[in-house]
């Protein structure tokens, strides 16, 4: 049995990825353990136990998806990842954003799975002026088309309201009103420790560095190896994702499916903007939704210093600035990345065809 279960629960756009793809990289090279970071519990290769973790959080109707995401699940993800932690003795270290969203109910569930083992939880943070537009921006990747407008709007009343404590589909601030979230797993767990992203990103080894601080083990390296490009997320810039919106409103009212939206994305990414040399700036926020995002990083920060927690980093961190985004991208920069699409889009049929004349 394990000695210990390190529960990472991100939120998303923290810094999540980056940290699995270390540790997966870490195994593989032989830097550590494969039972301190089970990847291999489903018969193939993964990332983190996002499978196993969302495997044990439906079985226990603790978790909001929606209805075309893990519906193969039988419970077999579960009890494997299970399996894996009861086999391995030692540190164990586990990572699922989704787990972020989990209500009161739903966290002391999830504790409980491991049936006695102690949980020490790693939340990452970051800035929400950097998270609004980066979660509309994976919004848009997961083949969705809300307009950016009325999903910040949502995100401001929800957040007003306070639905979304018990409301298990409003999901989002129950993972990044961060006061709230270190509350409702220091209730449930053994310990909570608290990560910021640095507000500096020039050295991006350095958040690694303060994860391994957070879980406290020796054995794991102290630098982090290069990814390769492919192993980590690519950043959209403002006017690709805008581009991205129409994309998906007019893929999905053709009938096409959320799979095969993002299967087009990723040709997309790879051969038509990650080659462009002029993409536009990061997308930011809107004036009157910044100023309210400023205020609430604010009370989230006084917030936090009065708590009683392990904190790595500095929570200042989390203080957005009035400068950290240029707000909204202009016609010129969707235009251009838009033809690239459509351009690329009359390019694919085109060189199929020219495969069958060769043929």
């Amino acid at each position: 049995m394990a000695q210990r279960v390190i529960l990472h629960i991100g939120p998303r756009k923290t810094a999540t990825t980056y940290l699995q793809r270390i540790l997966q990289s870490f195994v593989i090279d032989g830097l550590i353990p494969e039972g301190m970071y089970p990847v291999r519990t489903r018969g193939r290769l993964d990332h983190n136990q996002v499978p196993g973790l969302i495997d044990l959080a439906r079985a226990r109707g603790e978790i909001g998806l929606q209805d075309d995401a893990w519906t193969q699940q039988d419970g077999s993800d579960g009890a494997a990842l299970l399996e894996a932690v009861r086999s391995t003795e030692g540190d164990v270290i586990l990572s699922a954003e989704a787990l972020s969203v989990m209500r009161d109910s739903g966290a002391r569930a999830m504790v409980e799975a491991f049936d006695g083992t102690p949980v020490d939880v790693i939340i990452t943070a970051r800035d929400l002026a950097r998270v609004l537009p980066s979660s509309w921006q994976q919004h848009m990747r997961n083949g969705n088309f809300e307009a950016y407008a009325d999903y910040l709007g949502l995100r401001v009343d929800e957040r007003i309201s306070g639905d979304y404590a018990t409301d298990l589909r409003r999901a989002f601030w129950r993972a990044y009103c961060y006061p709230q979230l270190v509350q409702r797993w220091q209730d449930v767990a053994r310990s909570v420790t608290f990560v910021t992203v640095p507000a500096d990103q020039h050295d991006p080894a350095e958040m690694w560095r303060r994860f391994r601080d957070a879980c406290r083990i020796d054995a794991l390296p102290v630098e982090p190896p290069s990814l390769p490009d492919d192993k980590a997320n690519v950043s959209l810039t403002g006017a690709e994702t805008f581009a991205l919106q129409g994309i998906n409103l007019a893929a999905r009212s053709s009938g096409m499916g959320r799979r095969e939206v993002r299967a087009w994305h990723r040709i997309l990414l790879k051969r038509g903007w990650a080659e462009g040399s002029d993409r536009g700036p990061r997308l930011g926020l809107p004036a009157d939704v910044l100023d309210q995002v400023l205020a609430w990083s604010r009370d989230d920060v006084e917030a936090l210093r009065s708590m009683d927690i392990d904190v790595v980093g500095d929570v200042a961190d989390l203080l957005a600035t009035p400068g950290s985004g240029p707000g909204l991208p202009d016609a010129s920069h969707v235009a251009r990345v838009s033809g690239t699409a459509v351009y690329l889009a009359f390019q694919r049929p085109r060189a199929r065809a020219s495969e069958d004349d060769a043929g």
